[in-house]
């Protein structure tokens, strides 16, 4: 089956797989007839979207769907769809949403639990895709196939050798499975060289301790194995040790941030940020870790950002510089978030998380026109954000542009899919518009239906 090019990424198997197209459980594209008796409008919007996801188009698909939606809310058929091309485009939360109504509907059936699959196989969420792979495989025995290298990427064993078992007793020996007993077999005598490491390196520490390699070892073996109070100990001994090694502080940091010593924490972050052992990734991720911390202390910003400026210049990648804008966001410096945002954006401009920050920005410290400008450019892209129709009608109104923000705000109202927050803005700036026209009575009309959204709100 097509999961099985997973083993060949973990695994390097110099074998090709077949496919096994034989056996898949593929959704089947809903005909005319499954939609049953439905409006010519609901059929014509159904058929361009799956026209639109063929051509890879998503946000026209759902912008497709969404009418279908507003006509017949309860198609698990629409559901299904919003839900497969929001995968598409990696929304996984919007994806999982849609798909889990799309089974309250329709039931537990094989193509929305494999979609259901996917979204967290692909979110590496390995808990939650096992637990849905099993209710597979207890529908279609095909994909038992699956299971054995699931267990294992979960390192659970003993259910990757009885599925094993099992397979091999109805469909004979694989090679595939096989290799995955291997791998069982290697890992556990692996378990049993560590703990036969661990004491080799605690008496090459015993024996010499200024052995730095041998304290980097025994962390990263008790890191692995989840034993917090042995790498708590080993680095603090390790410091003690070797008390200009700038290794060590890439377990101290984390060690300092989840017993609260914010400062001892930070001064580890200048370490591990100031040295040159460490690649852009490894700053990257502690400086995430301590965005985390939600801190506000302003010495303690002052000093990250002190040691943001000795590696800032060398970010190429979107991730650290989304990163960096969220950083200084979290410090109150607005201006400082976009510059970073923007650089990010130039990484990748389809990066829908970086437009909208930098248009919300953009509006927070009263930049009307670079929101219009980015919301224009982001709408060829998104033409289905139904928040991007309302930031470029809030931009409008500030610039005085009351009919262009009209314009936006009722496109806007028509890409709404049960939003009622966002339904309730929308109304507030068309009042704010109607009210610069001077349309007091149409004004006082969107005021009322802001009104009513309110208590669904409520």
């Amino acid at each position: 089956m097509k999961r099985f090019c997973h083993l060949i990424l973990f695994f390097s198997l110099c074998w090709s797989l077949p496919l096994f197209a034989q056996e898949e459980v593929a959704a089947e594209e809903v005909s005319q007839d499954d939609l049953g008796n439905v409006s010519d409008e609901f059929k014509e919007n159904f058929f361009d979207a799956l026209a639109a996801k063929a051509i890879g188009n998503h946000d026209k698909a759902i912008a497709y769907l969404k009418v279908c939606d507003r006509i017949q809310p309860n198609s698990g058929a629409i559901q299904f769809e919003l839900a497969k091309n929001h995968l598409m485009d990696r929304n996984f939360q919007q994806a999982e949403d849609y798909l889990k109504k799309a089974v309250q509907l329709e039931g537990q059936k094989e193509p929305l639990l494999e979609t259901l699959y996917d979204i967290y196989d692909q979110q590496q969420d390995y808990e939650r895709s096992i637990i849905v792979l099993e209710q597979l495989a207890a529908q279609n025995e095909n994909y038992e196939e699956l299971l054995p290298f699931q267990y294992f990427r979960l390192e659970r064993f003993d259910d990757a050798v009885a599925m094993i078992q099992k397979l091999d007793d109805r469909l004979g020996e694989d090679p595939r499975r096989n290799y995955i007993q291997r791998q069982i077999a290697a890992r556990s005598r692996q378990n049993e060289r560590e703990s036969s490491s661990i004491d080799q390196l605690q008496q090459r520490i015993a024996d010499n301790p200024q052995d730095e390699q041998a304290y980097v070892n025994l962390l990263y073996i008790y890191s692995q194995q989840g034993k917090t109070d042995e790498v708590v100990a080993t680095a603090q001994a390790m410091e003690t040790a070797l008390p200009s090694s700038d290794k060590v502080h890439l377990a101290l940091y984390k060690i300092y941030l989840d017993q609260g010593e914010i400062e001892k924490a930070v001064t580890s972050m200048e370490r591990v940020f100031g040295s040159s052992e460490f690649d852009l990734e490894t700053k990257t991720n502690v400086l995430q870790d301590f965005i985390k911390t939600g801190s506000t202390d302003p010495t303690v910003a002052g000093r990250i950002e002190e040691a943001i400026d000795d590696f800032a210049d060398e970010v190429e990648d979107v991730r650290t510089y989304q990163i960096l804008g969220d950083f200084y966001l979290s410090q109150k410096q607005p201006q400082q978030a976009i510059t970073f945002y923007e650089k990010g954006l130039e990484e990748a401009p389809k990066n829908y998380e970086l437009i909208k920050n930098i248009i919300l920005l953009s509006i927070d410290i009263k930049d009307y026109q670079n929101a219009v400008d980015r919301t224009e450019e982001a709408l060829d892209v998104f033409p289905a954000q139904a928040l991007l129709y309302l930031l470029s009608g809030v931009a409008h109104n500030q610039l005085g542009q009351a009919q262009k923000a009209i314009d936006q705000l009722e496109m806007g109202l028509s890409f709404l899919l049960d939003e009622p927050k966002l339904e309730s803005d929308i109304y507030q700036q068309l009042a704010v518009s109607h009210d610069q026209l001077g349309n007091t009575t149409k004004a006082a009309k969107m005021r009322s239906k802001v009104a009513e959204l309110s208590k669904k709100i409520q």
